[in-house]
């Protein structure tokens, strides 16, 4: 679904940056050969344009690919640019599951970053994390930063602001991001303790890199006002990857909060993620999209009614749970001592299934109770 969605938006970026940019078609091997007439991706917008793409795996092609309003779009935004309008870009951005920070650190840039607007759409749906196009972009800033400061202690960088600002919202924990020279390394305060980048878990370094890299593409796409507040589009694919359950209860909301104006499409397999999600939310089977109810449900609820999982225990724990009710229908009551003092031992007393056996087993002898 992603990368359908990035394969329409591709184009889009091309013609952004070449007005005979040409985008990715889609690949030969995701077409069915059962396909009669091929196969076409559509996208619908908010004002009802349609950009479509089509190809097929036959000579005879009975349809084609129609991306006459996306090209409207292009005009009418490069037309402003070209014109010296201080205009904001809607941002796209695909970041996949090959997104993990690396220890290395990319050679040292040299320069200035570049003020192009167009600059957001660099390496924006190549799928990955892009530590390096982040790394390099906040070392510049900053320097240009510390060197305006020297004569105007006021000053802070538009596009560090918005970083901060994206940091302070999702990460309250977190704070003081800078680079370091010497040795070289992205530091940051967790806490009252100052860490290197490469010293987090892996999923810290994907979530924290994640958002930076979203506000440092909205910070280029919008160089007048707040960037948080700009359009876009962002495709993350398992967004819960190496993530704590603890931050897969918030991630979905903190980013819809922190980015209010972005359109996130989002895939995930963890049913905590899916309980924090109030907008749309569909699951794929066997090729076919059904819409779900998700949020604030319980993720054994999710993982049974979504995910079509029956179980969310261990099949060795529940079968011992099974055979404990079958030993209270049957009245064999040294069997089901010997399971419920098991269970006690791996679940513990206070566990729901095992407190439902104890009263399942007194409400049957008080039946027996003349």
């Amino acid at each position: 679904m992603l990368d359908a969605i990035s394969l329409v938006f591709s184009w889009y970026v091309a013609r952004m940056l070449s007005v005979k940019g040409r985008g990715r078609d889609i690949p030969k091997d995701d077409i069915s050969k059962h396909s009669l007439n091929g196969c076409t991706i559509e996208l619908t917008m908010d004002n009802g344009d349609k950009w479509k793409l089509y190809r097929s795996l036959k000579y005879k092609k009975t349809d084609k690919s129609d991306l006459t309003s996306m090209n409207r779009t292009v005009a009418m935004l490069r037309g402003q640019m070209d014109e010296g309008t201080a205009v904001s870009l809607p941002i796209v951005a695909h970041y996949g599951v090959n997104r993990v920070v690396p220890n290395r650190y990319p050679r040292m840039p040299r320069g200035r970053n570049e003020q192009s607007p167009l600059n957001t759409y660099k390496n924006a749906l190549n799928g990955g994390q892009l530590f390096t196009d982040f790394f390099n972009w906040f070392r510049l800033s900053e320097d240009y930063e510390n060197e305006q400061y020297k004569a105007n202690q006021k000053f802070s960088d538009h596009g560090l602001e918005a970083v901060r600002k994206a940091m302070e919202s999702v990460f309250p924990e977190y704070g003081g991001m800078r680079v370091s020279r010497r040795p070289l390394a992205l530091l940051m305060k967790k806490g009252n303790e100052l860490f290197k980048i490469s010293q987090l878990s892996d999923g810290e370094k994907c979530y924290i890199t994640l958002v930076c890299d979203i506000a440092r593409r909205l910070a280029m796409a919008n160089p007048v006002g707040n960037p948080l507040d700009g359009e876009g589009v962002v495709l993350i694919d398992e967004i819960d990857l190496h993530l704590h359950p603890k931050w897969q209860q918030t991630v979905v909301s903190r980013l819809v909060e922190t980015f209010p104006n972005c359109q996130f499409f989002i895939t995930t397999h963890s049913p905590i993620v899916a309980s924090d999600v109030k907008g749309s939310v569909f699951g794929i089977k066997e090729g076919m999209i059904y819409p779900q109810q998700t949020f604030g449900k319980l993720s054994s609820n999710i993982l049974s009614s979504v995910f079509d999982v029956s179980m969310a225990r261990s099949l060795y724990v529940q079968s011992l749970i099974d055979a404990a009710y079958n030993d209270i229908e049957t009245g064999d009551a040294e069997a089901y001592d010997k399971k419920l003092r098991e269970l006690i031992d791996i679940l513990g007393a206070d566990d729901l299934d095992v407190v439902g056996l104890k009263i399942e087993k007194i409400r049957r002898e008080k039946r027996k109770r003349p």
